[in-house]
C-alpha cells in the first residue's frame, strides 16, 4: 500500500512540475532566448548592401522543440517544424486531460564586420494561420497561441519585439489569419551579431475531463536587409572644434 501511495505522489508531483513549467513558457518573452548559436551572415563591406532571405540563403535560425504529458486517461499530441525556406508548424492536442507544448523559431543571424558601426535597416514579411479550440466551452485558458518577432543581440540585449498573436481559449474558439509586415532599423557596433527571428507556441494545460486543440502555421517569410555606414559618433570636442 505504501509503495502505490508513495508512486501516485510521485507522479502527481511530476505531472505538477510539467504544469508550472509549461505555464511559465506561455508567459513573458516565451522563445526570444535561442536554444543554439546560428551561423551570422557576415556583413564586411563598407558600403550599402542589401541582402534577401531567402532568395540569398536559407534561413540560419530553424529550431523546432516539442513536449506532451496526457493525463491519467488522456491523451496527447504535440508537433512542429521548421523548414529554413520559411515555413513552420507548431501544434498541441489535448483528449481528456494533459499537458501538450510545441514551439518554433524561424529567421537568420547577422554580424557586423565592416569595422565600424552600421545602420541595418530590416523588413520582414510573411503569412500566418491559428486555430485554438476546447470542449466543453467554458472560459478557461485550456489552449493558447502565440507569435512574437524577435530581434535580441549576441549581449543577451532583446532590441525589438513584436506580437503578432496572443490568443487563449478563455476568450473563445478561434481561428485567424493574415499577412503581416515589420520595419525597424538597428545600429550595430563594429563586431556585433543580432538575431531576427520569429518564434510560435501552441500551448495546452487541461483537466481530466477536458480536451483542446491548437495549430499555428507560419509561410513565406521574407526578409530583406539593407546595411549603410551609420555617422561617425561625435564628441564634446568634435563639436567645439
Amino acid at each position: 500500500m505504501c509503495r502505490s501511495s508513495n508512486t501516485g505522489i510521485a507522479n502527481a508531483l511530476t505531472l505538477a512540475a510539467t504544469l508550472l513549467a509549461l505555464v511559465g513558457c506561455s508567459q513573458g518573452h516565451f522563445g526570444s532566448e535561442l536554444s543554439a548559436t546560428p551561423t551570422p551572415h557576415a556583413v564586411r563591406g563598407t558600403s550599402a548592401t542589401q541582402v534577401h532571405l531567402p532568395a540569398d540563403e536559407p534561413f540560419s535560425i530553424a529550431l523546432p522543440s516539442a513536449s506532451k504529458e496526457p493525463g491519467l486517461n488522456g491523451t496527447a499530441e504535440a508537433d512542429a517544424t521548421v523548414d529554413k525556406s520559411g515555413t513552420a508548424t507548431a501544434s498541441a492536442n489535448i483528449a481528456g486531460g494533459g499537458t501538450a507544448q510545441a514551439q518554433f523559431q524561424l529567421g537568420h543571424a547577422f554580424a557586423n564586420e565592416t569595422g565600424r558601426q552600421a545602420d541595418f535597416a530590416f523588413s520582414v514579411r510573411f503569412g500566418y494561420a491559428f486555430e485554438a479550440s476546447h470542449e466543453p466551452q467554458v472560459a478557461l485558458p485550456d489552449a493558447t497561441v502565440g507569435l512574437r518577432l524577435y530581434a535580441r543581440d549576441d549581449r543577451g540585449r532583446l532590441l525589438r519585439e513584436m506580437i503578432v498573436v496572443e490568443h487563449t481559449t478563455e476568450q473563445g474558439n478561434a481561428q485567424q489569419g493574415g499577412q503581416e509586415q515589420a520595419s525597424f532599423t538597428l545600429t550595430l557596433g563594429p563586431g556585433a551579431t543580432v538575431n531576427v527571428f520569429l518564434a510560435g507556441q501552441t500551448v495546452i494545460e487541461t483537466k481530466d475531463d477536458r480536451s483542446a486543440r491548437c495549430t499555428l502555421n507560419v509561410e513565406d517569410l521574407q526578409m530583406e536587409l539593407a546595411i549603410t555606414p551609420a555617422p561617425p559618433v561625435q564628441n564634446i570636442s568634435d563639436e567645439q572644434g
